[in-house]
């Protein structure tokens, strides 16, 4: 059996909602945690509640890919649109977790395509987007409308004329959207300098406590954009979880 067919969809959507949920709950500076909510529509109950809800979305990505022969397929980007309508259910509040919508639908896409677990998948993600097509581009839109609707301080909601997500995030906007963007097109660095400080300091019990050494470091490079560094921080967090699947985490 290769490693795409041990594969299991289940599992991944378990470490993708576990790594939502518990990226709220430490303490961290400009976030909701466990002892304050940011703001009132980013009370702690709406990330747990939004994380739980995405989990069936991605679970069809997942056998969506399967029956596509592990090939990626003409559109993935319509579960975005998909996910982020299903965050809103039996809530209030914001956008939540555009964030990590966003960039799970290429890595995990990546995953099961190339059929890598570990942190190197995100070398492949690229490819991922350099083959999407102009209806991805076209669902990644009415994705990000939903995002504006929901949140006025979201960034803009342009069309722009390009055959793929690759040279839409390739292309110059405002700082905020190209301090998001680049990452897509880089590789990731900011994500994989994340893990590895969870790699690096982790203790049995005090994974929580890691991932705030982590959104330390990192804001800065975000430009003390505390919503980016929190998407990076879940990131890594479900990168560290599903690849020490048996680690104790309180």
């Amino acid at each position: 059996m290769n490693m795409k067919q041990e594969m299991n969809s289940f599992s991944i959507v378990h470490f993708i909602i576990l790594a939502s949920i518990l990226e709220p709950i430490p303490e961290k500076v400009g976030c909701t945690t466990r002892y304050k909510d940011w703001q009132e529509k980013s009370k702690l109950e709406y990330f747990l509640i939004a994380g739980v809800n995405i989990g069936n979305t991605f679970y069809e990505l997942m056998e969506r890919i399967k029956e596509n022969n592990y090939e990626q397929p003409h559109v993935i980007y319509d579960l975005a649109y998909k996910a982020q309508k299903e965050s809103l259910k039996n809530r209030k509040g914001g956008k939540i977790n555009f964030g990590i919508i966003e960039l799970f639908i290429p890595i995990i896409t990546a995953q099961l395509v190339f059929g890598k677990m570990d942190i190197t998948v995100l070398d492949y993600v690229e490819q991922i987007l350099k083959n999407t097509s102009k209806e991805d581009v076209q669902h990644h839109l009415a994705f990000r409308k939903i995002g504006r609707i929901v949140s006025k301080q979201f960034p803009s909601t342009l069309s722009y004329d390009v055959d793929n997500l690759y040279d839409y995030y390739a292309l110059a906007k405002n700082d905020i959207e190209n301090n998001v963007h680049k990452e897509y097109i880089t590789k990731f660095p900011r994500v994989k300098k994340v893990y590895s400080i969870l790699e690096n300091n982790f203790k049995e019990g005090n994974l929580l406590a890691t991932t705030v050494l982590a959104y330390d470091y990192i804001l800065k490079e975000c430009n003390d954009y505390y919503g980016l560094a929190a998407d990076y921080i879940c990131i890594a967090l479900y990168f560290y979880l599903i690849n020490h699947p048996n680690v104790v985490i309180v």
